[in-house]
């Protein structure tokens, strides 16, 4: 059965990920929080529809109101979800190809679940208990308002200067940021270009968007672009790209926001929360600059926790999903995209300048492997002392992370040094290593 990950439950569509299991999650949903309604929205997968209509289904037959929201980004569902005090659901597998879907929950409040409410939901799937009500159905009726409510907050996120007309360039993944980009970033003073927005079904993720954003960079030279920006999927994260094609990754974007808050006496606490996964020349950056870290495990509902617990205002990934937590509960791509545009419009500065003042990166290198059981790294021994010594060659100079993919059957491997040479030497090393155990 699958199970929840780092951001929900994903797998292959209508083989692991079926009707009747998404039928069931819906009533399982229903009997753990027990809400009168649900919004539900999806990304532009081509078993969307399919998977969010059984979700519904599930829902109503449980006696819960289902909104259904159409194709929308999944921070569009949590700005719902919160703003109307009901629970949400997103069907997407947000970067992963248009084969795989997913399944996430927000609470009442727009907030990702905790691991125990998770918990209870799979233990309720897995007992198959239910019996539906004979009189108490739920109706399901179609929203067509909420991508206007989205879309304003957004705008009121942004003041780009009239006196600066930016050009930039947008790619929207072939996903759920083509229900709302175009007439967001049309909206504002810039002049603005359009790539993957042309959505088949099965095109989200193609060649284009925030994992693969060499399209954004050949756009951004070829049209001489002062910047660029790309979702994923479900545009919870957003990557940049600078006028001379470099780009811009989330760790940057978070020190870069960090500063010019801090600047303007903003940054409650002077504190930041990032994962395992934000490069040692961030956490660097941020000391010399007096801004504390604190970091998480991945995913960025333990970013959202921290920020809760400590009442700090900003937190994020290296992937680009970043919270601003006075506005927002969840990472949001295409807030981080407004709230770029207004920095750079504001402070009269290139991207490229502002992410080289704001860190230096330590040179790093990332692989992902294929790996049956990526939760067995846990308990080898072999691997930790491996590690253990690669780190001590390295002294204080770099630092090494090898993880299970919490959303893929994979094993991330990640490695930062002096060089980029000997990271991926030591990269190379671990993944010969795992790749003995495959």
């Amino acid at each position: 059965m699958l199970e929840f990950g780092t951001d929900g439950v994903r797998g292959r569509a209508n083989q692991e990920l079926t009707p009747e299991f998404a039928l069931s999650f819906g009533r399982a949903l229903a009997n753990v929080f027990e809400p009168e309604i649900v919004v539900i929205g999806r990304d532009t997968r081509i078993s969307g529809a399919m998977l969010s209509n059984a979700v519904a289904a599930g829902l109503s037959s449980s006696g819960v109101s289902v909104v259904d929201l159409g194709v929308i980004p999944t921070p569009g569902v949590a700005y719902v979800a919160a703003k109307r005090n009901v629970a949400g659901v997103v069907i997407s597998a947000s970067h992963n190809p248009y084969e795989d879907n997913g399944i996430k929950v927000f609470g009442p409040g727009g907030m990702k679940l905790e691991d125990d409410l998770e918990a209870q939901i799979q233990s309720h799937i897995l007992s198959g208990t239910f019996s539906p009500s004979s009189v108490e159905v739920g109706e399901i009726v179609l929203d067509a308002t909420a991508l206007d409510e989205y879309s304003s907050y957004l705008l009121s996120n942004c003041g780009a200067s009239e006196s600066n007309r930016l050009k930039v360039v947008i790619d929207c993944s072939n996903g759920a940021a083509v229900s709302v980009a175009p007439g967001l970033f049309s909206a504002l003073n810039l002049d603005v270009h359009f790539i993957g927005v042309t959505p088949s079904g099965k095109n989200i993720n193609e060649n284009c968007g925030s994992v693969y954003p060499e399209a954004l960079i050949e756009r951004v030279l070829g049209l001489q672009a002062d910047f660029g920006m790309a979702f994923d999927g479900d545009a919870d994260r957003m990557l940049a790209v600078d006028a001379n094609g470099n780009l811009v990754d989330g760790d940057q974007l978070m020190a870069i926001f960090a500063l010019d808050l801090k600047s303007r006496s903003m940054l409650r606490g002077e504190s930041v929360v990032v994962t395992v996964m934000s490069n040692l020349g961030f956490r660097q950056a941020m000391a010399k600059n007096g801004i504390k870290v604190h970091v998480t495990q991945v995913g960025d509902r333990y970013v959202l926790r921290t920020l809760e617990e400590e009442r700090l205002v900003l937190g994020g990934e290296q992937s680009g999903h970043i919270i601003f937590r006075d506005v927002a509960t969840t990472g949001d791509g295409l807030l981080s995209a407004v709230k770029l545009v207004e920095l750079i419009s504001r402070r009269s500065r290139t991207l490229a300048d502002l992410a080289n003042d704001a860190m230096v990166k330590l040179p790093q290198s990332m692989v992902s492997i294929e790996f049956e059981d990526p939760k067995r790294i846990d308990s080898m021994p072999e691997l930790a002392e491996l590690i253990a010594k690669l780190e001590h060659s390295m002294a204080d100079s770099g630092r090494i992370l090898v993880r299970a993919s919490g959303t893929e059957p994979k094993v991330r491997i990640m490695a930062e040094a002096a060089t980029r040479e000997l990271a991926d030497a030591v990269v190379f090393e671990i993944r010969q290593f795992l790749e003995r155990f495959r």
